[in-house]
């Protein structure tokens, strides 16, 4: 029979070790806890440092490295803790291994005694690169459990490193596709220019002249029949048609009011269109401040997109126009009490009116604005444009 002392003492060392169990669990929990919970803010060096810094802290190693072998040769991208130049040597030939998991290795190499290699792995299983932690002197190696711990906290660093490679190949492609359209839009405005001069200087030309000649004519033969004079007069009026139209089409190229006298008055000569519709135009609020040239053009093409929208879509109705500046650039508005449209995507693109507002939204997001579409059926529909003005202004 077993004395009571004897239970005791095997009752202590139970909860002893029930004990150290826990708080190695508790460590291992902290270890991928804390350190996923400080990765997100960090910078990919700052993730590397804190990694090796964690990793090694956790298995009591003295140094580590991060490696990556992406472009073939493998290459440091951080370290921590005192290595000579012969020992990151010996470490980034020992990365390269083609083995996914995790490996502790026993050399004596440069001073080092013990190597950990933690594979870094996209979500796909391709390796890029490694952890290394190193020991200088004899230890036993982490159990099987904190090696797993440190494979998992590898994983998560690896995913971090995934996800900002990955945000940074988005954000590169999105200004290359940025700049793309910026070229475009740029473009698109000398070739407008030019067909607008083009025609002003020789199909407008043209027109007016014949229209001159005609009415000449039409003076000249007052004795005609009153069949012919009605003939005559419909040709002088298609023929003043033609001019105006010819005006139009130059004035919606590139309004000459623009570069003139700026974007206020060739708003209010684009609102003519809507006035000669019999729609009621109402200026809530003027503002003649002469602004960047693009950030003119931009505001005017997406106004004139606006209107281009209300005479296809909105029926019948009111609009009221506001432009105003401040130090922090200028706002567009106009709005309509027509027939609207569901606007709860935040990009409409169905058909050529989505087209319009998502290059509408383009033009002002080139030069760091926002434009907020508003509408609802029945409920009319509201633009407000809002673009900084930070480049030196127009005369």
């Amino acid at each position: 029979m077993e004395s009571p002392m004897h239970n005791d003492d095997s009752s202590a060392l139970a909860l002893r070790s029930q004990y150290r169990q826990w708080e190695s669990r508790a460590a291992r929990l902290s270890l991928l806890v804390d350190t996923g919970r400080e990765l997100g803010a960090l910078s990919p060096a700052q993730m590397s440092k804190r990694v090796l810094q964690r990793a090694c802290a956790f298995c009591a190693l003295d140094s580590g490295v991060v490696t990556s072998d992406l472009g073939g040769e493998p290459l440091l991208l951080a370290s921590h803790g005192a290595l000579s130049s012969e020992q990151q040597v010996a470490l980034l030939a020992l990365s390269d291994s083609a083995t996914p998991q995790a490996q502790c290795l026993f050399i004596d190499k440069g001073g080092l005694q013990l190597v950990i290699r933690l594979p870094l792995a996209t979500a796909q299983g391709q390796t890029f690169g490694s952890v290394l932690l190193a020991s200088s002197v004899k230890i036993n190696p982490p159990d099987d459990e904190d090696l797993e711990s440190l494979q998992l906290l590898a994983t998560l660093f690896a995913a971090h490193l995934e996800t900002q490679r990955l945000h940074g190949d988005l954000l590169a492609r999105e200004r290359t596709m940025s700049e793309l359209v910026r070229r475009l839009l740029n473009a698109q405005e000398d070739e407008r220019r030019r067909v607008a001069y083009d025609l002003h200087d020789g199909l407008a030309q043209t027109l007016a002249g014949l229209h001159q000649r005609l009415q000449g004519f039409a003076s000249q033969c007052s004795a005609l029949p009153d069949a012919q004079q009605r003939e005559l007069g419909t040709i002088l009026d298609l023929a003043q048609r033609c001019v105006r139209e010819g005006r139009q089409a130059i004035n919606g190229l590139r309004p000459q009011l623009l570069d003139d006298f700026g974007l206020l008055h060739a708003l209010d000569k684009e609102a003519d269109r809507l006035r000669d519709a019999g729609y009621r135009v109402q200026w809530l609020q003027r503002s003649d401040a002469r602004l960047a040239a693009n950030v003119e053009i931009t505001l005017f093409r997406i106004a004139q997109e606006g209107i281009n929208n209300i005479l296809k879509h909105a029926g019948p109705c009111s609009v009221r126009v506001a432009l105003s500046h401040s130090e922090a650039g200028a706002q567009l508005h106009i709005e309509d009490d027509g027939r609207g449209f569901d606007a709860s995507g935040e990009r409409p693109i169905a058909g050529n009116s989505g087209l319009g507002l998502a290059a509408m939204h383009e033009r002002a997001s080139l030069l760091g604005g926002h434009l907020d579409c508003q509408s609802k059926p029945g409920r009319g529909t509201r633009l407000l444009a809002r673009v900084p003005d930070t480049e030196e202004r127009a005369p």
